[in-house]
C-alpha cells in the first residue's frame, strides 16, 4: 500500500499537480480547485464571484490533451447558486499534465480553457443579451477524506486575461 501511495505522489508531481497529493486512504483521488471570476466587461463589471469544482484525479495520465469530467461544480454568480446540474457540460482540461482551465457551460455563462497555456483561459457570460467577459483565478486544493483544505495560493493561483 505504501508503494502505491508513493507512486501516486510521484505521478501527481510529474503531472505538475505536486500540491494535489492523493489521499493516504487511496479511496479518494479527488482534485479540487477554487476559482474567482472577476468581470472586466459587461453588466457584472466591478463584482467578484466565487466557486469551485472537483474531479477524479486518478483519470489523469499526463499525456496529450485530457478532458476530465467534473464530479462537482459550484458557482455563486449574479445572486444565483449554480451546481453541476445546471451545467450543459463541464470538464477540467489538461495538456501533457498541465492544467489549462475549465470548459463548462450553462445557458448564462461559459468557461473557456486555454489551448496551450492556462493564461489563455477566460469566462464569458450573457445577461439578457448583454455580453461580458471576466478574468479567472484558480487555486488548487488538497482533498483528504472528503475534507477540503487549502494548500497554498501563491504558485497554485493563476490570473488570466480574456
Amino acid at each position: 500500500m505504501a508503494n502505491i501511495n508513493h507512486k501516486l505522489r510521484s505521478t501527481s508531481t510529474s503531472l505538475r499537480l505536486g500540491c494535489a497529493i492523493m489521499s493516504e486512504s487511496n479511496e479518494t483521488n479527488t482534485i479540487k480547485y477554487d476559482f474567482e471570476v472577476s468581470p472586466h466587461r459587461g453588466p457584472a463589471t466591478g463584482n467578484n464571484y466565487y466557486g469551485s469544482f472537483s474531479f477524479n484525479g486518478s483519470k489523469l495520465t499526463g499525456k496529450g490533451i485530457e478532458f476530465i469530467k467534473l464530479d462537482n461544480f459550484d458557482l455563486s454568480f449574479l445572486n444565483f447558486d449554480y451546481s453541476n446540474a445546471d451545467l450543459l457540460f463541464g470538464e477540467a482540461v489538461f495538456r501533457n499534465g498541465n492544467f489549462l482551465g475549465l470548459i463548462a457551460s450553462s445557458e448564462e455563462f461559459s468557461f473557456v480553457s486555454g489551448f496551450l497555456d492556462l493564461s489563455e483561459a477566460y469566462f464569458a457570460y450573457d445577461i439578457n443579451s448583454n455580453f461580458g467577459a471576466a478574468d479567472l483565478t484558480f487555486c488548487l486544493r488538497q482533498v483528504t477524506d472528503d475534507n477540503f483544505e487549502t494548500l497554498y495560493s501563491s504558485e497554485a493561483s493563476f490570473i488570466m486575461g480574456a
